[in-house]
């Protein structure tokens, strides 16, 4: 009786191994995928910032220090 729970344990034990070595595969794809994704939404951002950047003039930060208050 020993020798078929033994069986049965080990049995349950290669399962679970598959089990988790097949998770462990699929979350490395998704890994995988969501980095590329990542770099690709870096790339987007740099080309929009790059983009803002040639559209609009800088701020000056002396402006707003130079002009008298409304109440003036």
């Amino acid at each position: 009786m020993a020798e078929v729970d033994r069986e049965a344990r080990v049995n349950e034990l290669e399962a679970r191994l598959a089990h988790q070595e097949h998770s462990i595969e699929k979350m490395s794809d998704e890994i995988y995928w969501l980095q590329k994704q990542i770099s690709q939404l870096k790339a987007k951002v740099s080309a929009l910032v790059e983009g803002l950047e040639q559209v609009t003039p800088p701020q000056s930060s002396n402006k707003q220090s130079d002009e008298v208050p409304p109440h003036y």
